[in-house]
C-alpha cells in the first residue's frame, strides 16, 4: 500500500519533513511498534513446534474399543505405559455409532475393533488378523477334542450382540451356508460370558484372541469351527485432522507395537 493511501486511511501524514529529513508522526510511531509486535508473534508462531514428552506428560487419552480390549489388549497398554509414561492414564470407552463423530470432534482419540468404514477423512492401521473359533465348557457332556456341523446345528448357542467385533460375518456366513444355529441366549456385551460358558452346556462363536484367554482358566476349551469363516482385521482409527499431532502419533505407535511384538 502506497504513502499516500495509508494517509488516508489513518487520516494522518505518517512521516512530515523537518530539519533532519523525514521523521514520522507520533501516529506512526505507535504504528510501528505494532508492527514491530506483529513481526515478533509471526515469527514465533513460525518457530513454534508441538512436543509431547511421554516421560513426563499426564495426558488422559480417550480410546474407543469393544469389550474384548478390556481383558486383551488394556493389561497389555498399561503395562507398557507404566514403563514409558508413568503419568499418562487412558479411558476406555465402549465403540458406538457416534464414534467416528468423536474422532473428528478430538472427543475421541483412537477407536481399536472391527470398525465399518468411516468415510473421507478417517485414517486406519491395520493391527491383527482375527479369526472366529468355538468356545465351550472343558467338560461338556457331548463334544470332546473336534466339533462336527452337525453337533453344532444341534446345540444351544450363545450369541454375543456387539459392535466392533466383526460377528457380522459369523451371520453372514451362517446365512450364505444355509447353517442352522439354535441361539438360547443372547448378551450384549462380552463381559460375564466366562461364567455363561462355564456354566452351561452352551457353544459360543468368539474371536480367538478373547477365547484364548478365557481358556487360559482351563474351565473353557477352544475348537475350530467346522466351517470357514473369512478372517478380518482389527485396525486403529483416527481422524486425519490428528496425524501429524505429536501425542496422537505416539498413542498409534505404542499400541501398533503390542502386536508387532507379540
Amino acid at each position: 500500500m502506497s504513502l499516500a493511501k495509508l494517509r488516508k486511511h489513518f487520516h494522518d501524514p505518517l512521516f512530515v519533513r523537518t530539519s533532519s529529513g523525514m521523521n514520522p508522526t507520533p501516529h506512526a510511531v505507535e504504528l510501528i511498534g505494532l508492527l514491530k509486535s506483529a513481526e515478533d508473534i509471526l515469527q514465533t508462531a513460525l518457530e513454534f513446534h508441538v512436543v509431547f514428552d511421554p516421560l513426563t506428560s499426564d495426558r488422559r487419552f480417550n480410546l474407543y474399543s469393544t469389550d474384548i480390549a478390556q481383558v486383551t489388549v488394556m493389561p497389555r497398554l498399561m503395562q507398557r505405559l507404566g514403563k514409558i509414561a508413568p503419568n499418562v492414564a487412558i479411558d476406555l470407552r465402549r465403540l458406538s455409532e457416534a464414534t467416528p463423530k468423536f474422532l473428528e470432534s478430538g472427543q475421541a482419540d483412537l477407536a481399536v475393533g472391527f470398525v465399518d468404514p468411516m468415510g473421507a477423512g478417517f485414517c486406519q492401521q491395520r493391527l491383527f488378523k482375527e479369526r472366529f473359533v468355538c468356545a465351550l465348557r472343558r467338560d461338556h457332556p457331548r463334544i470332546d477334542d473336534s466339533l462336527s456341523l452337525e453337533e453344532f446345528q444341534n446345540e444351544t448357542h450363545l450369541a454375543i450382540t456387539t459392535c466392533g467385533t466383526g460377528h457380522g460375518i459369523v451371520e453372514k456366513t451362517l446365512e450364505a451356508k444355509s447353517i442352522r444355529r439354535r441361539v438360547g441366549l443372547t448378551v450384549p456385551s462380552f463381559l460375564g460370558i466366562a461364567s455363561i460358558i462355564t456354566n452351561l452346556d452352551y457353544l459360543t462363536v468368539l474371536p480367538e484372541q478373547l477365547a484364548r484367554h478365557l481358556a487360559s482358566t482351563g474351565s473353557i476349551k477352544v475348537l475350530p469351527l467346522p466351517f470357514n469363516v473369512p478372517a478380518y482385521y482389527i485396525m486403529q482409527h483416527w481422524h486425519e485432522r490428528y496425524t501429524q499431532d505429536p501425542a496422537s502419533r505416539w498413542l498409534r505407535s505404542v499400541i501398533a507395537n503390542l502386536f508387532l511384538c507379540s
